[in-house]
């Protein structure tokens, strides 16, 4: 699979350094209250209502493998589907830089894992490691049937 990507937001995620394609993102905002659920992954905060729509809200970092959860500073909606977006929670937002996809390249296989599904690339941007965020693959068929019925609620 060719990568294409040019335009991406740029944000931290704990310590790691992250970009999502610019066409998934909706906007980026002051967190919202989220609402928990019990027995979704460890990276999925809850639901949050943005603009009258309840989104799930997935922590980036904990998407990443950070085992620790950190307050919330910021989110990012991003689009995922015609009927179907999300709320990342991120630590700092860096703002719209251009990529040269000549700088990335895919996951190693090395480093490829059942939690990795949800990296796209990897590359560098002024001197740190960057990683390219797949926005459609963050959260499952089965998380997303799960919410949609309500199960799993507080």
């Amino acid at each position: 699979m060719a990568l294409v990507l040019n335009r991406v937001l740029v944000f931290r995620a704990h310590s790691n350094l992250c970009a999502v394609p610019l066409p998934y993102v909706l906007e980026t905002m002051r967190p919202l209250p989220t609402e928990e659920f019990k027995d979704m992954p460890g990276f999925v905060r809850g639901l949050s209502i943005i603009r009258g729509t309840p989104f799930p809200v997935v922590d980036a970092g904990s998407l990443l493998g950070r085992k620790e959860q950190r307050p919330i500073t910021r989110f990012v909606t991003l689009r995922i589907s015609d009927t179907r977006g999300i709320a990342l929670a991120v630590d700092e937002v860096l703002g719209v830089r251009e990529l040269d996809p000549s700088l990335l390249q895919q996951m190693p296989s090395l480093l490829q894992s059942a939690d990795s599904e949800t990296t796209e690339a990897i590359g560098t941007l002024d001197g740190e490691l960057l990683i390219v965020l797949r926005a459609s693959k963050m959260l499952s068929e089965e998380i997303w049937q799960s919410l949609e019925m309500g199960e799993g609620t507080r």
